[in-house]
């Protein structure tokens, strides 16, 4: 053991652990009570009725206030969760406005302009309707310079123009 000097330190520490739990197996703490019993059976208290009651009243009011606490937070939460509910209450409300405003709007372009009537009287209006549409689709539509090329130029010479090009076995013709 003298080459470990510390060795002997290590066990005692040890052993005093396990005799302190032997001597005091419910700990220190109920070895030093306040409770004091005589041999005269009365027992003799640290404090007096009145810093009892002090005591019991502090302690009863930090209770309260920490239940005073505990209630505001939970309205609060609550206000919060209501209000949440609300705004979802409205945004799927105005979602639903916009779907059936879509539904609407896609109705409206599959009926198309109003059929004409049986008694074979047209409507000048709905003519003049589908003529406007009809030429703003066409100004909608816009070619690339190669497909307005491609339009003038037949399909036969197209193919053959094609075939000469893959024919040209020089680079640099091609």
């Amino acid at each position: 053991m003298d080459d470990y000097p510390m060795y002997g330190l290590l066990v005692g520490f040890s052993l005093w652990g396990t005799l302190w739990r032997l001597l005091f197996p419910l700990g220190f703490r109920h070895t030093m009570t306040c409770r004091v019993d005589t041999r005269g059976g009365t027992s003799t208290t640290p404090y007096t009725k009145e810093e009892e009651e002090k005591m019991a009243a502090i302690l009863q009011e930090r209770k309260e206030k920490k239940e005073a606490k505990r209630k505001a937070l939970k309205e609060e939460q609550a206000a919060k969760l209501k209000k949440i509910e609300e705004e979802i209450a409205k945004e799927k409300e105005r979602l639903k406005k916009e779907k059936e405003e879509k539904l609407k709007e896609v109705d409206e372009e599959k009926e198309g302009p109003p059929l004409q009537r049986k008694s074979g009287q047209n409507s000048g209006s709905s003519g003049d309707e589908m003529e406007k549409k009809i030429s703003e689709w066409v100004a909608n539509l816009s070619l690339s310079e190669e497909e307005e090329v491609a339009m003038y130029i037949p399909k036969d010479d197209q193919e053959a123009a094609m075939k000469a090009w893959d024919a040209e076995k020089d680079p640099l013709r091609r």
